[in-house]
């Protein structure tokens, strides 16, 4: 197909202007959301006059791209893969991902990891590869190409590529008669039914390491990850989303740590773990099924459980939105009761499901079970509120093979770095301003907590309440987009399921 070379920049993704328009512009219109500051003062140096101001970066053509095949599409045997019939009747989509390159000569590099530079050049690139797979020499093998939002994140844009439908057969040239009340006989076949769509993941190639800073002697085998981001701005404590500066260089490093839980940008730095992690996830879930013994058919109890999951999830909406469960958090919860035991290697598919619904009602996600009886007899205020439910808030971590969970955080290299970075410091008591968390799951839980809560009447402006569940290096949390209320709400659907 041949994807060239080229230079893009905003530009690459704007709509073209309308032409015959005589009224002043307000600004150009743009098929995907650009946020980084980068596009911003680059747009206002334009509006000055600066005609040499724009944003612009290489990139390299289609062949520093890697296409792999990531979610259920790359599990082993299509793990959480169905049908339509068995998908909500909704045409199963394969998911793959398009890696480009991290690092130096990458695609990205450098701090794009601030400012949602990363996301504006990755949502460009969406929309360039969108044009070349839409041209009309390319519509009978592609189909149509359409623009959508991935993980119900609308900073990140993937692309819905929907198969050309069959074109119907022709026996003959003839014109064939009807009989009445018959169908007819030869002529145009009907067109066969739509099976599938293939979805385009856009994210980085796992291979590109980078310096973390990190000087402690660990063991070389402990879970890490090697990513062109330094490893020290993928703690959830760091700030890489930044207000815009009116005047001066925003790229110095600020002194994160020093600002407080409120400045830190948990949710906009685990959506930039997730694209480092799309080809990881699947090597974890298959490492987790290579352990079970499958049928005569190739599925295993993990499959089938995962396939109830879907239907359960679908049945109550809790399944496809943009606050609600996914196939791969369904999936990674799965590989986490299955490393830790909680699931036993030959349970079957309604015990694995009771299993799941048990621990889903009864972990204290969000710190809240019981608050108000804890705090019986005090008053009430935000900081109590919130150092009870960093105290109690339940924080996962998948183990690594040949680790149980406590080893797998021990040995965790992002869990030195953080330790090294907290050594020495006052940690104080959580909730209390100047609280720093003395381990990374601790920040973790600082860090999906809020003063905010259904059971107490406290005034609070921040709302970031959510699970956590980490992958063993301890960088993405699988169930990061998942609110406060889409919790409680499939925590009282789990324990009805249980009743009946």
């Amino acid at each position: 197909m041949g994807l060239g070379g080229a230079t893009l920049g905003p530009e690459a993704a704007a709509f073209p202007p309308a032409e015959g328009d005589g009224r002043k512009k307000k600004g150009r219109l743009y098929r995907v959301p650009l946020e980084s500051d980068k596009h911003v003062k680059s747009a206002r140096s334009c509006k000055k006059g600066d005609a040499g101001a724009g944003w612009t970066f290489p990139f390299a053509g289609g062949e520093s791209l890697d296409v792999v095949p990531v979610g259920s599409f790359g599990a082993d045997g299509s793990a959480g893969l169905a049908a339509r019939h068995a998908n909500g009747g909704v045409v199963p989509v394969l998911d793959l991902a398009v890696l480009f390159g991290g690092g130096d000569g990458g695609f990205v590099g450098g701090k794009d990891y601030l400012n949602h530079r990363y996301t504006d050049k990755r949502n460009i690139l969406a929309v360039h590869v969108a044009r070349q797979l839409s041209q009309k020499k390319h519509r009978k093998i592609i189909g149509e190409v359409h623009l959508c939002q991935v993980f119900g994140d609308a900073r990140k844009v993937g692309l819905l590529l929907t198969p050309p439908e069959e074109e119907p057969g022709k026996k003959d040239g003839k014109k064939k008669k009807r009989k009445r009340g018959g169908e007819a006989k030869g002529g145009e076949k009907k067109a066969g039914k739509l099976r599938f769509r293939v979805r385009l993941i856009f994210g980085v190639k796992p291979t590109v390491g980078a310096d973390s800073g990190d000087d402690d002697d660990s063991d070389a085998s402990s879970p890490g990850l090697e990513s062109w981001i330094p490893l020290s701005r993928l703690l959830p404590d760091r700030r890489n989303n930044r207000p815009l500066r009116s005047k001066g260089d925003d790229d110095d490093e600020e002194d994160d740590e020093e600002l407080g839980p409120a400045s830190w940008t948990p949710h906009y730095t685990n959506a930039l773990a997730e694209d480092l992690h799309l080809v990881r996830t699947s090597d974890l879930v298959d490492s987790t099924i290579a352990t079970l013994t499958p049928d005569s058919g190739g599925s295993t109890p993990f499959h089938e459980a995962l396939l109830l999951l879907k239907v359960w999830s679908l049945q109550r909406g809790l399944l496809r939105g943009h606050d609600s469960f996914t196939t791969t958090s369904l999936a990674a919860i799965l590989v986490y009761l299955y490393r830790t035991k909680a699931v036993g290697r030959r349970m079957g598919r309604v015990q694995v499901l009771s299993a799941f619904m048990r621990f889903w009602s009864t972990s204290d996600w969000l710190g809240e079970d019981g608050l108000e009886e804890s705090l019986k007899g005090t008053t009430m205020t935000p900081e109590s509120v919130l150092g009870r439910k960093i105290k109690w808030k339940r924080a996962c971590v998948i183990p690594a093979e040949g680790r149980n969970e406590s080893q797998t955080v021990r040995d965790c290299a992002q869990a030195a770095l953080y330790r090294e970075g907290v050594r020495g410091r006052d940690t104080g008591e959580p909730g209390t301003e100047g609280y720093v968390p003395p381990t990374l799951l601790d920040c973790y839980r600082a860090a999906y907590a809020s003063p905010s809560c259904a059971s107490a009447s406290v005034a609070s402006d921040r709302h970031g309440d959510g699970p956590v569940l980490l992958d063993p290096t301890m960088t993405v949390n699988y169930l990061g987009r998942l609110s406060a209320g889409f919790v409680r709400e499939s925590r009282d659907e789990a324990r009805a399921t249980l009743r009946a």
